[in-house]
């Protein structure tokens, strides 16, 4: 990837300063910045205000998992210089038996890197779901020991639909009992609110000592051709009670980077027809405003270690 390319975002009020030594930092997940090369997301994601990089190292991302050695050293500089931090990643990882497991914990961890989130589980239909869970209790007990090994911490993030972990007490068998330092949830409210309703608070509650980190995105209930389906739309804008899930948040000590995922369109068509500056200048506007949306309830919640 090169690195040549200086990023132009003239519109931006750039008031929103970045703190990359926070304990609650709000990284840009790098999947919604592809066009862009290592150095262009740091600059990108600095001129907005970003603390750092939610980094796709995985299969289609920034760094592909069989080049890890090479590239994430690499992006990881690149991003650095351009002023932001990369504490955490997204990856393809959920078996410390596969034979790229370890070279990706191990550069990672190398290069500061402190969270990875996991790749999803998924039910076998023909086994009853408790057996399931064993099985794969054994792949994450595995997994911990192999980052306790590298002192980084894996996280799972709970998916609606059919994954393993849509139900927060999947996490909890899977978890508990497990070191906190070595494996964790990556909480997504948004998803803990579509399979949880109401009761999402009591999945909060019950893996709080596992949150290792966050994800920021919100969505409506919407019904097409007689069908109810679930639509993404900017934080808000929907169903997720950011207030109370910030209040919890507080209560419960937390801390560690907050990862927002955009997930309705940035653009107002096909991504191909536009260029990199046009690309640019409407993904800038999308997340100057959510970015804005966070700060403003970490503030208003009284979190202070920003």
């Amino acid at each position: 990837m090169s690195s040549q390319a200086v990023i132009s975002i003239p519109f931006i009020n750039f008031k929103l300063k970045m703190n990359p030594s926070s304990k609650n930092q709000i990284c840009i997940f790098s999947k919604h910045l592809h066009w862009l090369d290592f150095k262009e997301v740091g600059e990108f994601s600095r001129k907005l205000g970003f603390d750092g990089i939610d980094l796709t190292v995985r299969k289609g991302g920034h760094v592909p998992p069989d080049q890890v050695e090479e590239l994430l050293p690499k992006a990881v500089a690149e991003i650095r210089s351009a002023g932001v931090e990369v504490p955490m990643m997204a990856t393809d990882v959920n078996d410390a038996d596969d034979p790229l497991t370890e070279k990706i914990l191990k550069t990672a961890s190398q290069n500061g890197i402190k969270y990875y989130r996991m790749a999803y589980y998924r039910y076998d239909p023909n086994l009853e779901i408790i057996d399931n869970l064993k099985l794969f209790r054994v792949k994450m007990e595995k997994l911990a020991n192999l980052n306790a090994k590298y002192n980084i911490c894996g996280v799972y993030q709970n998916h609606a639909g059919n994954y393993v972990g849509a139900s927060i007490w999947d996490i909890y068998y899977l978890a508990n009992g497990l070191d906190q330092r070595y494996i964790g949830s990556q909480f997504d409210p948004r998803h803990a609110v579509v399979e949880g309703g109401q009761s999402w608070p009591v999945d909060m509650k019950l893996i709080k000592d596992y949150i290792s980190c966050s994800v920021m995105k919100d969505f409506v209930w919407e019904k097409i051709n007689g069908k109810w389906t679930v639509k993404n739309v900017p934080l808000g804008e929907g169903m997720v009670d950011f207030d109370q899930y910030f209040k919890m948040y507080k209560q419960f000590g937390l801390s560690g980077p907050f990862t927002l995922h955009i997930e309705y369109p940035m653009f107002p068509g096909p991504e191909e027809q536009f260029n990199k500056k046009e690309k640019n200048e409407m993904a800038a506007k999308i997340l100057e405003k959510e970015l804005v949306f966070i700060k403003n309830h970490l503030e208003k919640s009284g979190i202070t270690e920003r």
